[in-house]
């Protein structure tokens, strides 16, 4: 029910009536307070009823009335603007209800009566009215304020509220309903799981404090009901799944925590969330946060993975909600590519819509995800505030909802369940409540050619909807179920207007039901009748029709063909190719792959014979003709007969690196005012990135520092060329500790300045020049250990590492000029492993770098050292060029794996190494081309494993990525630039 602080709100009114002195009534009524108190009273009691793009207004009829006038204004709903300086969270004096509708500013309709029916409305639109009445002595101020909501589907039930209490709930997430219709709710807050009767009475809970125990759960989220009546839960916290019996009683749990990245096989989790299963009993789980789904069968054996991060067919950025259809396909609600995907029970990518928006079909967040009975696919549009509904092709039907705590209004709703009669539940989180919807009239009869034939309130209604779906010699069909039917009859037969007389029966059948044996190619008319416990048949249902395919018998037909499961890119030519085919006659019995288009015949050599299979598929490794680029392979298939498929294709792009390049940004200029941010002038020598993943450069060349985003885009810059705090003299090296502060190499002033990250503002300053303890002699790099709170500076004319606490307190220094252990001949870059604290130095003119165990502050270990050679004219040899040779490098990184990078300056490229020193890749090469360098610098990667470059020579930044993340993010840009460029252009008028 509607809290009673709700109900004050909702119908407030303020009766005061409020003149100016001197003016006269919009009824003539003079500035006399006695003639005012004379008009009439408001009319009292308004109420006002949402129905499908209308909504009806009463009022109680005042005395003396000749006709009453409505005035009405609208509303989205609670309505955030964006801000970029705070984040937009709603306050309590956004979810007010009524929001004072006055004469002056509404729309009136004048001269109605009650009941007055309000239509041609915009559903999901919030319509507030008042009401006034005229009689002789003029027009009554407004009555309280009413609101409705137009709707296809109405509210029918609210259960619960905020709160820890039996019956209450803490950001709920999932829902599930069992065939009794008792509800299932995933109280994740309160780290438990509530039961209900379908009436909302509180009927048990389970789990409490949050604990890895079996029976409890951290922060549990989806939630499944199987056909054997168990219960699925998703223990997301815990990365299980747990398996209950309808009373709660456990009975399995199974999963632990994984990195897909890493290879983490099935049945390992980070964030389970959404869960639902098939006809069968399989289960179905979102492994969110890997980005894929895993299928298990009822008792947690691993059947099948499939997905990956991007937003290519078939990949995923945190998938949520599961559903599946009564024909077993399945229906993923991919959040942040805000899109819905339909895939078969194999896995295998069938369809896709949806788009960023908040029009029909749009999404902004979707999270839960459910199929009624007829197939169609309810969505719960979380950041929209709404529901949509669409039929299994996605073909957008209607939508509800709007932002608010009101009656049917949505405060960032979550799941979502259809029970077997039509009815929808939601999870309405931030309002902790569920919401049950009903559909009105016309969305039961959308689609109908006419009016359901049980206009009459029946005892024995028939079914009212009926879906059916074609397969091969079967027929799939389910149904909307009718309260109080204990079994339904199927009729059917090859002619239609079927009657109880000229149709076959078949009794008892279970919903959904697979009705087998048929003739392909030949029409199928079904109706159904439902039974009741008095032993009475109701009439017969509308009647549907379909049609049995068989597939084409002349070849294979249905070629398909993936590159590594859809990936972009690769870094290697052996690739794996996901193949399949159908042929229903004598089968598949071979295949063929090729990167030449040209179509073999069935004597071609080169045809991998198999058993043959109707249904044929199989993953096989293949390997690419050598050099990088784009690469496409084509696969025919041919049945035993030997006849040839056309062609599948699937094309895919080689970068052996495993880096692609995937931003640059900055040009050549001296601007000095923030409109001239992204200007460098060379040389341009350090980089780092602070831990929200904001990029500063030294801008040497105009002594400063600029900040940037991760994507490159402008935020702020400071310094001049100077001595005094705050300025520079050729800055170089530049590191972030953990608080986002930032240090800066000053060289040629002999010092290390420390700025606040955020608006650059000077903090401090230590050093001079000098050979003593903390002085320096043009320093260079500068790397931060922000786990230990130490700083190391390069002191590169005294040919040695110096090391502080972090406010600039000298500690230790270590090395001397040489080419020997632990020594140095202008040394440049230093970086730290965060993990383990170790220290690599990049020792440019001995063409190597050092690692070194510092933990002891008295004399660092050199732990390993790699590149270089002591021989006199290293750079110009062609050994300075092998693979994990180095030629005057010069900056130096270490990833969150402890993978190290080196910008390789003299080689113009960048190396990857493991932490021993053992060469993994490289990539760049000279030139003015993505991904190529000119004398590259400074170096850093940010917490996701992008690696970010200064190119000085061609005054610019470079970003990388992983090859397979690289490749999604080209894409994805590509995919939005089409979609922009093939929108059509708006009509001229």
């Amino acid at each position: 029910m509607i809290k009673a602080w709700l109900l004050d709100e909702m119908f407030q009114c303020d009766r005061t009536y409020l003149t100016v002195d001197g003016t006269v009534g919009e009824w003539g009524a003079g500035d006399s307070v006695a003639e005012e108190e004379e008009l009439p009273l408001a009319p009292q009691n308004v109420r006002a009823k949402s129905s499908n793009g209308r909504v009806t207004v009463t009022w109680d009829p005042v005395p003396d009335a000749m006709y009453y006038n409505l005035y009405f204004q609208t509303t989205k709903g609670v309505m955030i603007k964006f801000s970029d300086l705070t984040r937009p969270i709603a306050s309590a004096d956004d979810f007010k209800a009524v929001i004072g509708v006055k004469k002056d500013k509404a729309t009136c309709v004048e001269g109605v009566q009650s009941p007055f029916v309000h239509d041609d409305l915009a559903n999901g639109t919030c319509y507030h009215y008042v009401i006034t009445v005229v009689t002789q002595k003029g027009e009554s101020l407004e009555s309280q304020e009413v609101m409705a909501i137009p709707s296809p589907y109405l509210l029918a039930m609210i259960i619960g509220g905020e709160g820890v209490d039996d019956g209450e709930f803490s950001s709920p997430t999932g829902i599930t309903l069992d065939k009794d219709g008792n509800i299932y709710i995933a109280d994740t807050d309160n780290h438990s799981i509530q039961k209900l009767d379908k009436s909302g009475k509180f009927l048990a809970r389970w789990g409490d404090d949050p604990s890895a125990q079996e029976g409890s759960f951290y922060y549990p989220r989806g939630l499944a009901i199987g056909p054997n009546d168990v219960l699925y839960i998703a223990d997301s916290g815990n990365n299980r799944i747990q398996k209950f019996d309808l009373n709660g009683n456990v009975m399995q749990a199974w999963g632990k925590f994984g990195f897909a990245w890493r290879g983490a096989d099935l049945g390992k989790f980070d964030v389970p969330w959404g869960l639902a299963t098939d006809a069968e009993g399989n289960l179905y789980v979102s492994d969110t946060s890997n980005a894929r789904i895993q299928k298990f069968t009822s008792d947690g054996q691993s059947l099948l993975k499939w997905g990956r991060d991007g937003s290519f067919d078939g990949a995923f950025f945190f998938p949520r909600g599961v559903a599946v259809d009564f024909v077993g396909n399945i229906f993923v609600a991919d959040e942040s590519n805000n899109r819905i995907q339909k895939f078969d029970a194999r896995g295998s990518f069938l369809t896709k819509w949806g788009r960023d928006g908040a029009g029909p079909g749009q999404f902004k967040s979707p999270w839960g995800i459910a199929c009624d009975a007829l197939g169609n696919v309810y969505v719960v549009d979380t950041g929209n505030h709404r529901i949509q509904k669409f039929d299994g092709n996605g073909t957008f039907l209607c939508a509800w909802g709007n932002r608010g705590k009101s009656e049917g209004q949505l405060n960032f709703p979550y799941g979502i369940a259809v029970d077997k009669e039509g009815a929808v539940y939601v999870v309405d989180s931030g309002n902790g409540r569920i919401l049950k919807y009903v559909p009105t009239e016309e969305e039961l009869n959308r689609g109908k050619d006419e009016a359901s034939p049980n206009q009459a309130p029946s005892e024995t209604p028939a079914p009212r909807s009926v879906a059916v779906k074609a397969g091969d010699t079967e027929a799939f069909l389910s149904w909307m179920e009718v309260p109080g039917a204990l079994s339904y009859n199927l009729y059917f037969n090859t002619v239609p207007k079927l009657t109880t007389q000229t149709a076959t029966k078949i009794e008892g059948v279970t919903n959904p039901y697979a009705h087998a044996g048929l003739s392909n190619d030949t029409p199928y008319y079904y109706a159904l009748s439902a039974v009741f416990e008095s032993g009475a048949e109701s009439e017969l249902s509308n009647e549907v029709m379909v049609t049995p395919v068989l597939i084409d018998i002349t070849a294979p037909q249905n070629p398909y063909a993936v590159i590594n499961h859809g990936a972009f890119m690769t870094n290697t030519p052996e690739i794996i190719a996901t193949v399949s085919a159908n042929d229903v006659d004598t089968g598949v019995a071979a295949y063929f792959v090729s990167e030449a288009p040209m179509t073999p015949t069935a004597g071609t050599p080169g045809w991998v014979d198999v058993i043959p299979a109707t249904k044929f598929g199989a993953t096989i490794p293949y390997i690419l003709s050598p050099g990088d680029g784009q690469k496409s392979i084509y696969v025919w298939f041919k049945d035993v007969g030997g006849n040839v498929s056309t062609p599948a294709s699937a094309t895919i792009l080689v970068n052996t690196s495993g880096y692609l390049c995937v931003s640059e940004w900055g040009r050549t200029g001296r601007g000095a005012s923030l409109l001239h941010g992204g200007e460098f002038m060379a040389p341009i020598y350090g980089l780092c990135v602070d831990q929200q993943g904001s990029l500063f450069v030294v801008d040497n060349g105009n002594n400063r520092v600029q900040k940037f985003d991760n994507t490159g885009n402008f935020i702020i810059l400071w310094g001049n060329f100077g001595m005094s705090n705050g300025n520079f003299h050729n800055p170089t090296g530049i590191a972030c500790d953990g608080k986002g502060d930032v240090w800066v190499v000053d060289t040629n002033n002999h010092r290390v300045q420390k700025f606040d990250g955020k608006l650059g503002g000077y903090l401090m300053k230590f050093g001079s020049r000098g050979n003593g303890e903390g002085q320096f002699n043009s320093p260079w790099g500068i790397a931060v250990d922000r786990v230990r709170g130490y700083v190391y500076v390069v002191d590169s004319a005294n040919f040695r590492v110096q090391k502080f606490d972090m406010n600039g307190e000298f500690i230790m220094s270590w090395g001397s000029f040489g080419n020997g252990d632990g020594q140095f001949y202008f040394p440049r870059g230093v970086a730290v492993d965060q993990t383990d604290g170790f220290v690599y130095v990049v020792d440019m003119g001995n063409h190597r770098i050092q690692k070194f165990d510092t933990s002891t502050n008295v004399l660092p270990q050199l732990l390993a050292k790699w590149g270089g050679s002591s021989e006199p004219g290293h750079a110009s040899s062609p050994l300075a060029q092998e693979a994990g040779q180095l030629r005057s490098p010069w900056g130096v990184t270490v990833d969150g794996a402890g993978d190290v990078y080196v910008s390789d300056t003299g080689n113009h490229r960048v190396e990857k190494f493991d932490k021993e020193g053992n060469f993994i890749t490289q990539w760049g090469g000279f030139g003015n081309g993505k991904g190529q360098f000119n004398f590259p610098y400074g170096i850093a990667v940010d917490a996701k494993g992008s690696v970010f470059v200064v190119d000085s020579g061609n005054t610019r930044v470079e970003q990388f990525m992983p090859a397979d993340e690289g490749s999604e993010l080209l894409q994805e840009v590509a995919e939005t630039t089409a979609e922009m460029t093939s929108e059509p252009e708006s009509p001229k008028s």
